[in-house]
């Protein structure tokens, strides 16, 4: 008999998600049918309060279940703006020209901060790629050398500590850049202690029909929103393409990033999701997979496919490591779900590195 343990979270993410979707609704439909007359500023005043305090607090909340951070609120407020130009009548938009002012300064400040980070960084280049090639020798992954390279070169220097957050988000940017246009500089390294975890997977068919999706909806959401502002076409279109250079910066990475086992750790890299290097002195066992078992301090390798699938393996750490995500963020984990194309061999080498073994 299964026991299912993530029911709470799923209604907690359905009820979330249905609640945003009738707010959404509700406002579309309040002022394109305009049934209360000529919209006075208190209703206008409550569809802000809806986009950038309501909706957001319950997408933290109940949707993503984490703190906000200023690298997803920061396109989360662009968005509701812009979803407040589509839907309110022309003579409205007065109300709300001080919020575009607004937000379109603090976007502009946001990029600001970003194109003097990456000048700094320029600056710093010939000793960060350096120090990106040496990292080679202890990580065998482009983001964990990335990440080593920061704290060697760019995070050591006292301009750099309040760059912090914007230096891991242009990080994630350049790794997606670099697998997207240079996929010839990194090569899925092979062998006995090499083991790759998409090949016997359904994330290829998910992959390219997401692709597909993607392509035809930047197409259509474009044509749509050019009737209405050819500028807020154009800023929706940029975004999407780069959510779509993301999303194959992605799969290059999951294909040339297979788990690497080596005489002291375990090298663990999905994407441009997540990285962290375990010391295999640091795992307590290695047990049977189990399907649907998730908590916050958990990560899984397994990837999305037409059907839930079983981790192969749960492994079990003495003390909480941090596993480094995207855009900067971080999370401490005591338990990875570990799912490969050949799970014998990976236990088994695991195994002759001395590590415990509860499987029967």
């Amino acid at each position: 008999m299964k026991v299912q343990i993530g029911n709470p979270c799923k209604k907690r993410f359905y009820i979330g998600s249905a609640f945003i979707v009738a707010t959404l609704v509700t406002n579309i439909l309040l002022y394109q049918t305009e049934w209360l007359g000529e919209i006075p500023l208190p209703v206008v005043i409550g569809t802000l309060v809806d986009i950038f305090v309501v909706i957001p607090l319950i997408f933290f909340m109940f949707v993503l279940r984490r703190k906000p951070t200023l690298s997803l609120l920061a396109p989360f407020f662009l968005l509701g703006l812009l979803f407040i130009h589509l839907i309110l009548p022309t003579y409205a938009k007065e109300y709300v020209s001080f919020l575009t002012t607004t937000i379109l300064i603090g976007e502009a400040i946001i990029v600001l901060i970003e194109v003097v980070a990456f000048v700094m960084f320029l600056r710093s280049f010939p000793l960060w790629k350096k120090a990106f090639r040496q990292a080679k020798d202890t990580h065998h992954h482009v983001l964990a050398r990335m990440h080593q390279a920061n704290r060697e070169t760019l995070l050591r220097q006292a301009w750099a500590f309040p760059f912090q957050k914007v230096i891991s988000v242009i990080a994630t940017d350049a790794a997606a850049i670099r697998y997207v246009c240079f996929p010839h500089l990194d090569r899925a390294q092979t062998g006995e202690n090499a083991f790759s975890y998409h090949k016997k997977t359904e994330y290829v068919g998910v992959f390219l029909m997401l692709v597909h999706a993607m392509v035809i909806e930047i197409i259509a959401v474009h044509a749509a929103l050019a009737q209405y502002s050819h500028t807020v076409a154009w800023v929706a279109t940029i975004l999407d393409v780069y959510a779509l250079l993301f999303l194959i910066g992605d799969y290059q990475a999951i294909r040339k990033s297979p788990i690497i086992v080596d005489r002291k750790s375990l090298h663990i890299q999905k994407g441009l999701r997540f990285h962290l290097t375990l010391p295999l002195e640091s795992i307590l066992s290695v047990e049977k997979g189990v399907e649907g078992v998730r908590d916050k301090q958990s990560l899984s390798l397994g990837l999305a496919g037409f059907e839930p699938s079983t981790p192969d393996y749960k492994l079990t750490l003495k003390t909480a490591q941090t596993a480094y995500l995207i855009f900067g963020l971080k999370r401490s984990v005591k338990t990875i779900y570990i799912k490969v194309d050949d799970p014998e061999s990976f236990l088994d080498t695991l195994q002759a590195q001395g590590v415990e073994s509860r499987i029967v």
